[in-house]
């Protein structure tokens, strides 16, 4: 193990400006041609504590294991007379970081803040900074040390990350905060003097503040309407609004440690690891005034990065989504199948969430729903909701959806229909006289049942057509489109399964369903394209917008020359 004076000169000999020691990491020098490593494996934690004990005196020792973030003066080592060096140690756990700046006697630091590791701030803002008592106890313990002559210390942090320098609150008294890091003289004062309160201050308002820097750009963004906030290194935050996304362009680009610093403060500390290794990790966290908020931490070329998705407070109502009568009563069926069709981001889970809610207001039934993440948790109502949140493999929902049908649910939701054996089972059970509603990816509902039997052989194909012919009660298909004042407006495709339905759906004539459709608008069949065109016309949607969301271009170009309406431009 290297002792005070061999870790000193491993920086002086490189002309180095600093030496990181991390857990996991190997020991490395910060040099002007760049980092030298000092080790060919990582140190492990006990090596690393090992160091630390080594480096920092007893009173030292013991602010990094009250306040987890200690810094310590080292003037003028007989070694290297004219050299200052700096000791600064954080840790969180048995995580432990440890960084010894160079700087000359006289001199203020001249180590620039990028070249430090990013485990500085990481470890210190995840340090636990208790107040009150403990600052009680810090200043009684400098007042009453013997004058010794040894280096004073204080529990301080490393330096605001720039980027939210301006955002986070900062003590008046901050402007010491270079006064406490320069060099000590060893003649020790006449009359022992408290600590300026900063050095303990400064280290609450650090540790605070990446969390709040994070709150309030989620606040922003709940704010705006949006249902993303976006974190990438080297690029300004930005969020998803309306499907669309926006820069805030009043915000600073964030630098990869920037990030790291506020990830690190606000994930479980079972996932530093995987932020640490590049993984990703999810986690679900909750903010007060704005709700429950899931995320993601990633890593790509550009360095760290963080997806945090606002998950409603509740479930949007069928009401609110305009959802016609028709709709709502295929909620009500005592069994057969209800499809939720559309593109990706389409508003599917939203649509089948407000069916959940709506039966959770009129049904007294057992309601099991498969879901891929739960962003809506639906509470206590008339029914019995169970929401199982199943990720992986389709065999795995499968075996979830299985499962769920041995406890004998009124009603089973499926979020994605994504393969055959999962349409297996939703067929099985709208066959035995449950409701089943499933979503599936598909434009209208002539593609929805053609990509459904399209998943068999074809040898199988008629026996599922006769099944959906039997079973079905109905599809709804749903595009979102912009809206020519801002926002978004569905335009939906209404299918049900009335006796001429199902003799197109067993004969396989999915490409006459249009017609079917026309001819049944009495009983609140829609088609698509009638949508779209009743959006052009109140001027709700552009035209440009409406037709390239048009499953059927020519007969939507035909419905609008019918009106009278010009269409010259598309």
């Amino acid at each position: 193990m290297k002792s005070l004076p061999s870790l000193l000169r491993a920086i002086v000999d490189v002309d180095g400006e600093a030496l990181v020691i991390h857990s996991g990491e190997k020991p490395y020098v910060v040099a002007p041609a760049g980092h030298v490593d000092l080790a060919t494996r990582p140190l492990t934690p006990d090596a690393v504590k090992t160091i630390v004990a080594r480096l920092l005196p007893a009173d030292a020792s013991h602010a990094l294991d009250n306040f987890g973030s200690v810094q310590h003066e080292i003037v003028s080592p007989p070694e290297f007379p004219g050299e200052s060096f700096t000791v600064v140690a954080a840790r969180a756990g048995d995580d432990m970081w440890v960084e010894i700046r160079r700087r000359k006697v006289g001199e203020g630091d001249f180590v620039p803040e990028e070249s430090f590791a990013p485990a500085a701030r990481r470890l210190a803002i995840a340090a636990t900074v208790r107040l009150g008592a403990e600052a009680a106890n810090l200043r009684r313990h400098e007042a009453e040390r013997p004058a010794d002559g040894e280096p004073s210390i204080a529990a301080v942090a490393p330096p605001m990350p720039p980027a939210f320098a301006a955002q986070a609150p900062v003590p008046a008294s901050a402007s010491t905060s270079t006064a406490a890091r320069a060099p000590k003289t060893r003649e020790p004062p006449s009359e022992p003097a408290p600590p300026p309160p900063p050095a303990v201050k400064l280290t609450a308002a650090f540790a605070a503040m990446s969390a709040s820097a994070l709150d309030r750009l989620l606040r922003i963004a709940a704010a705006r309407g949006a249902s993303t906030l976006y974190l990438s290194s080297h690029a300004q935050p930005s969020v998803r609004v309306d499907g669309e996304l926006q820069t805030l362009d009043d915000e600073p680009a964030l630098r990869p440690d920037d990030i790291e610093s506020l990830l690190l403060t606000v994930m479980p500390q079972a996932h530093h690891e995987a932020l640490r290794s590049g993984l990703a990790a999810e986690w679900i966290s909750e903010l007060e005034g704005v709700g429950r908020v899931r995320c993601i931490s990633v890593r790509d070329q550009r360095g760290p990065g963080g997806v945090f998705r606002l998950m409603p407070v509740r479930a949007v109502s069928t009401d609110q989504l305009g959802l016609s009568r028709e709709v709502e009563s295929l909620a009500l069926e005592p069994g057969g199948l209800v499809l939720i069709a559309g593109p990706r981001l389409s508003g599917k889970r939203t649509m089948i969430s407000a069916l959940v809610d709506f039966m959770n207001r009129t049904r007294r039934d057992h309601v099991i729903t498969i879901e891929s993440e739960i962003n809506v948790t639906h509470g206590p109502g008339t029914a019995i909701i169970s929401q199982r949140e199943v990720r992986g493999r389709d065999a795995d929902v499968e075996d979830a959806a299985r499962a769920a049908l041995r406890e004998e649910p009124d009603v089973l939701v499926i979020e994605s229909l994504r393969s055959a054996p999962l349409i297996d089972v939703a067929l099985e059970a709208a066959t035995s006289g449950r409701l089943v509603i499933g979503g599936l990816s598909a434009h209208d509902t002539g593609s929805a049942l053609d990509r459904i039997v399209n998943r068999y052989p074809a040898e199988e194909r008629r026996q599922v057509q006769l099944s959906l012919a039997e079973n079905l009660r109905g599809i709804v298909a749903q595009v979102l489109l912009r809206k020519a004042g801002g926002g978004r407006v569905a335009a939906r495709e209404v299918l049900l399964n009335t006796p001429a339905v199902a003799s197109v759906i067993a004969d396989g004539r999915t490409s006459q369903l249009a017609k079917v459709i026309d001819s049944g608008r009495g009983l609140g069949m829609q088609r698509l394209n009638d949508a779209l065109v009743r959006l052009v016309q109140t001027g709700a949607v552009d035209l440009h917008e409406a037709y390239r969301w048009s499953a059927d271009r020519t007969d939507f170009v035909a419905q609008l020359k019918r009106l009278g309406m010009d269409t010259a431009a598309l």
